[in-house]
């Protein structure tokens, strides 16, 4: 998935607060201890590549936000992070396996091997799932696509010092780590989807000395996938009390970009949606929840017709405008913010000032490809406009127009007619142009 954020930290200033000394984080993982990553880096991943077996490799998860070939975790809770790395063996029925590794003396030490399953390593996660304070390794895996049709599997797994314990292994589709029934102890809610047929959501915690289920919820089975599935805050009231749930995105159709979104949340122990009829957040594209006001709250995307457009048979000329709601905490959504979303050339425009939500369109002789005119409803006064260039026509008119976006060889400009929003830093990056590489604030290699 891609994800989109409405702000950006300047990298001066970000440099400046890593520098600063600032004492405001409190992640535990953040704050263990950690080995110089320069030539000991160099020196532990020698010592790992030579505990390999032959023709292995080492690998990194398919999670888009997982960088790391080497993790380093305090697992054992003496204050010390051991190195966890993972990799694959192609020539054997289990693919997957982990090694971990201690520093002993200024030498690195392999400690133990352990075993992973299939052949893919989805996604890897090292958290609380005790609530003993220690950091357990959840990891999630697949057969690849050769075995597309086969349930990913779940391990979580916890190191003592002297061994490595599975402590819960479940099928999955999707799963979260969160906070369902705020006891501050984390919990893991799994997705088990089979298209057509059953379609459930089981949130576990660990008690007592294993792992137990709190609630299952049925939901309808007849979507493709759920293509997003995220865990935090989905409402606050006006006491700042806020409640935690998790967001599914899903795909109606293996054919079409259709979706439809859903809100799961926990009450008095029970699983609950709490979303409105599902033909209320029937989408004709693919879109995603996310925060994005960054209030801590995630946000449901809907598509809203612009004023003028009901004749316009064709979806792919209607210009779509892409609203985002919150969940009102009782049975309807409350709205945000409103941008434009060019689906085909994927690039926003927006967000528009809050004041002039269901007061603007767009001019019905604007053609999508070529130029958006954008109206008050009441006036057809311009407030902005969108217009594609070729190369030459832009270096002859770039000094009338903001530079928006360049896609498909066609460079992509904008004017405004208000001064409150600044449309020139587009979120999503030119299929032309290289991204920068981003610092990750994770412990890596």
């Amino acid at each position: 998935m891609v994800k989109r954020y409405w702000f950006y930290i300047p990298t001066a200033l970000f440099l400046m607060f890593l520098l600063s000394g600032c004492s405001t984080i409190s992640d535990p993982i953040l704050l263990m201890k950690t080995p110089e990553l320069t030539a000991e880096k160099e020196s532990l991943r020698s010592i790992i590549m030579a505990q390999l077996p032959e023709n292995a490799n080492l690998i990194r998860s398919n999670e888009e936000d997982d960088t790391n070939v080497i993790h380093f975790v305090d697992l054992d809770g003496d204050g010390v992070s051991e190195a966890v790395v993972f990799y694959e063996t192609p020539d054997q029925n289990i693919g997957i396996h982990g090694m971990i590794f201690k520093k002993s003396s200024d030498i690195w030490v392999k400690q133990i091997t352990f075993d992973g399953e299939g052949k893919v390593l989805e996604s890897l996660y090292f958290k609380d799932m005790t609530g003993s304070g220690n950091i357990d390794i959840v990891a999630g895996f697949s057969g690849g696509k050769e075995d597309e049709d086969l349930q990913n599997g779940l391990i979580i797994y916890s190191y003592t010092g002297k061994s490595v314990e599975r402590m819960l292994e479940l099928p999955y589709t999707n799963y979260v780590i969160s906070d369902m029934n705020q006891d501050h102890i984390n919990d893991l809610t799994i997705v088990n989807l089979k298209r057509s047929e059953s379609n459930f959501i089981t949130t576990y915690q660990y008690k007592d000395g294993s792992f137990v289920e709190l609630d299952k919820l049925e939901m309808k089975p007849f979507i493709s996938d759920y293509y997003n599935v995220v865990a935090g805050k989905v409402y606050m009231d006006q006491n700042g009390n806020s409640i935690e749930g998790i967001v599914l995105d899903a795909s109606l159709s293996a054919v079409g970009d259709f979706s439809k979104t859903s809100i799961i949340v926990m009450e008095d122990g029970k699983l609950k949606s709490v979303l409105p009829k599902d033909d209320e957040m029937f989408r004709l594209h693919r879109m995603y929840s996310e925060d994005v006001n960054d209030d801590g709250i995630i946000e449901i995307p809907l598509l809203k017709r612009p004023h003028g457009w009901d004749n316009f048979a064709n979806e792919d000329d209607i210009p779509y405008f892409s609203e985002y709601y919150q969940w009102d905490g009782k049975n309807g959504m409350t709205f945000v913010a409103e941008k434009f979303h060019d689906f085909k050339n994927d690039f926003d425009f927006g967000f528009f000032p809050p004041e002039l939500h269901n007061k603007i369109t767009v001019d019905t002789k604007s053609q999508m490809n070529k130029y958006l005119r954008f109206v008050m409803i009441d006036s057809g006064k311009t407030i902005a406009e969108i217009k594609f260039f070729s190369q030459s026509e832009w270096e002859k008119k770039h000094d009338e127009w903001s530079y928006l976006y360049r896609t498909g060889g066609k460079i992509i400009g904008y004017k405004k007619n208000f001064s409150n929003v600044d449309f020139s830093g587009n979120k999503n990056k030119s299929k032309d142009e290289v991204p920068p590489i981003e610092r990750k604030d994770k412990l890596s290699e």
